[in-house]
């Protein structure tokens, strides 16, 4: 476990059927376009949250997924609440590693000391193009599960900092950036990942 992460005290150790279902309230989360009414539900006029001027512009380069992230939204069930983690590793040049886990919260509102569980794989994503202009930047692709399932995807960066998973058929029913950046303006901010 990474130093920044504290164990949770034994009482509040968390049944792996929970964890399943707080991963499994969060996994279509990204595949949805709907408006959810929150606060951050507001697409700014750079076609993002915040893509555009005063941030860094998102690039379409594969070592801009790299890394882990985590989601912006927290998921409280009973007395604990949860962030779902993404972690991208990049196996080629045009592949990445696809890893989800969970950072469990003692207490309501996804604050204090968390215990991070997972990630675990959850397939390789083989990305077939890219593109790019200064609010967006989008890569569209393969998911192949560890399961032997297969589905479209694009994951988006409406900024440097924050990516955007999307379903898509396959072939793409949102084949430009434009589409994409449209999609991505629906989804609720708390649906993306930051870093």
């Amino acid at each position: 476990m990474p130093p920044s992460f504290s164990p949770l005290p034994r009482a509040a150790m968390v049944p792996a059927a929970l964890v399943t279902l707080a991963l499994g309230l969060t996994l279509p989360l990204g595949a949805c376009s709907g408006r959810s009414g929150g606060d951050g539900d507001v697409a700014l006029s750079d076609g993002g949250w915040g893509g555009g001027a005063g941030s860094m512009a998102p690039v379409a380069s594969i070592s801009a997924l790299e890394g882990d992230w985590v989601q912006k939204g927290c998921i409280q069930v009973g007395a604990q609440s949860f962030k779902k983690t993404l972690r991208a590793r990049t196996t080629g040049r045009a592949t990445v590693d696809y890893y989800e886990g969970v950072l469990i919260f003692a207490g309501n509102g996804c604050a204090g000391a968390s215990q991070q569980v997972g990630p675990s794989k959850l397939g390789v994503v083989s990305f077939a193009r890219s593109d790019a202009n200064p609010a967006m930047a989008a890569r569209w692709g393969e998911l192949h599960t560890v399961t032997g399932a297969r589905s479209g995807a694009i994951w988006a960066l409406p900024a440097a900092n924050r990516l955007c998973l999307l379903g898509d058929e396959i072939p793409s029913t949102q084949p430009t950036l434009s589409a994409v950046a449209a999609s991505v303006a629906t989804l609720h901010a708390d649906n993306c990942f930051t870093r």
